[in-house]
């Protein structure tokens, strides 16, 4: 969601980190739709319509993290693990609309141009409650965030191409020899000057996510459920290990904050805001928690981080792996765009001001603005660039190989990033620009939610640390995967055979 100026044009960026969509529209050919002439009255004003809005943010929610709710259910248990998931979606969704009343807020200062309250942003509002502290917490979290959520699809790419190379080829496939296919094509698509075609994939994988879930759905209908058969099932928390664990891939999906602000501004009727949060909760939700239970109830105990893992092999299932990782490959660059930005311009910050320590002679525009640059600085900015972009992708990859297992890195990335964006940013930036506007009720409860958040970071953070030091294995051994490839979609008849294999 970060402004962008190169090339003479200006733009910006909507950014989904999960499973994700880009919108990016430029200065020079929408200028009157982008910033149309404040003196028109709303019902003139063109923008991103309701249907619009509200399918970036169900898209935003829905996508691989999905794939890893039933192992979170059954880390915490069905009961905590359906009521948790509401309440945090209940109050990811009050966060935003906090984020929003801000924005409002701050609109209505009259030193703001139009185009100003336009391009207002995440960070814009960080700055404006902290100044620059508050300005790099939100890039520092936006930064960890989508480089973890780039390490979360390496893996899940990974798993999913081994095991359908493997089905089809009857070969064995290492992990490496993956990432030594896929890898280059990564580094080479976050070499694009413009990713406005990659954004269709976005849409595309809609479609591939929704029929690999109706795959999970289609093979427990034509399956007993064995574990609520043999009652082994877990209603609540085994440990409190298992309850961190679930928080961090649960707040995880809920975590879209950095959408708002920027699709309210370019929304048509950005008062229907509110409304539109609500049902995209009811939504996410409603597609999302069923799947996680379904998925949980299905295999019980031997529910993997990944929950495709569990279906046995099958061309049209092993097809669907492939189709969900050239979705994930070609939507990376988009997820990874917001990062690659925030270090571009720290780069080129430090660049300008040792230039200008070198020549002792500042510069009144500096680099980044829009000056003429011969093709010898283009050539040397676009190699600096290509770098740059290269060595973030290599730290997302050792993210990758350091946290080998899907569900531990995304409970990862969503209890040390995720949880600041949706749980600390919003309630602390709200009380610092409102407090003479708010009442005491209001800001107690936006203390205790900055309390929870506070404590909800370090806790869960330690403990999906100590998940990934103490059980870093996560590569599915050859053996494992033939016998999946070549087993039949069937259960054995006999259900006391089967209730043994739960201990029962």
């Amino acid at each position: 969601f970060f402004l962008l100026r190169e090339g003479g044009r200006c733009g910006y960026i909507i950014m989904d980190p999960k499973p994700s969509l880009l919108i990016e529209k430029e200065w020079s050919w929408e200028r009157e739709r982008l910033l149309p002439d404040p003196s028109s009255n709303e019902k003139s004003r063109s923008g991103i319509s309701v249907v619009g809005t509200f399918f970036n943010f169900a898209k935003a929610s829905i996508g691989s993290g999905s794939f890893a709710l039933p192992w979170a259910i059954r880390k915490c248990g069905i009961v905590i693990g359906a009521a948790g998931t509401v309440l945090l979606g209940l109050l990811s969704v009050y966060t935003m609309q906090l984020l929003i009343e801000c924005k409002q807020f701050v609109s209505k200062d009259k030193e703001l141009s139009p185009q100003e309250r336009r391009a207002f942003n995440f960070t814009e509002l960080g700055k404006r409650a902290l100044g620059i502290p508050g300005k790099w917490a939100v890039n520092l979290s936006v930064v960890g965030c989508n480089l973890g959520v780039c390490a979360a699809y390496m893996i899940f790419i990974s798993n999913n191409l081994r095991w359908a190379f493997t089905c089809f080829g009857s070969v064995c496939f290492t992990t490496w020899e993956i990432y030594a296919i896929v890898l280059p094509i990564l580094i080479l698509l976050t070499f694009l000057p413009s990713f406005r075609w990659l954004q269709y994939a976005a849409y595309i994988g809609s479609v591939f996510l929704i029929v690999a879930m109706l795959v999970v759905y289609v093979y427990g209908a034509n399956n007993p459920f064995l574990p609520v058969v043999c009652s082994a099932v877990v209603y609540m928390p085994p440990s409190w290990e298992g309850v961190a664990l679930w928080f961090g891939v649960t707040a995880f999906l809920f975590c879209v904050h950095s959408m708002v602000i920027p699709l309210e501004s370019e929304m048509a009727e950005p008062r229907k805001m509110f409304f539109i949060l609500d049902m995209a909760c009811i939504v996410v939700i409603g597609l999302n928690l069923p799947f996680a239970l379904y998925g949980y109830l299905l295999f019980g105990e031997q529910t993997k981080g990944y929950v495709f893992e569990n279906l046995s092999g099958g061309t049209f299932n092993n097809v669907v792996r492939i189709l969900l990782s050239v979705e994930l490959i070609l939507t990376f660059p988009i997820v990874f765009k917001p990062a690659s930005d925030i270090m571009e311009e720290v780069c080129l910050s430090l660049a300008t001001r040792i230039n200008s320590s070198l020549t002792k002679k500042k510069s009144p525009k500096g680099l980044n603005e829009q000056t003429p640059k011969s093709l010898k600085q283009l050539a040397i900015m676009f190699v600096c660039k290509c770098i740059l972009r290269t060595l973030l992708v290599l730290v997302s990859w050792g993210v990758a190989v350091g946290i080998p297992r899907f569900e531990i890195c995304l409970a990862l990335v969503g209890s040390l990033t995720a949880t600041v964006l949706a749980f600390v940013l919003p309630p602390l930036f709200h009380i610092i620009i409102k407090w003479h506007h708010i009442g005491v009720i209001k800001k107690s409860f936006h203390i205790i939610i900055l309390i929870f958040g506070i404590a909800a970071t370090l806790l869960t953070t330690g403990v999906g640390l100590y998940s990934a030091i103490a059980s870093p294995g996560g590569t599915t051994s050859c053996e494992e995967i033939f016998q999946y490839c070549t087993a039949k979609n069937e259960y054995p008849k006999v259900i006391d055979a089967l209730c043994s294999k739960y201990g029962q």
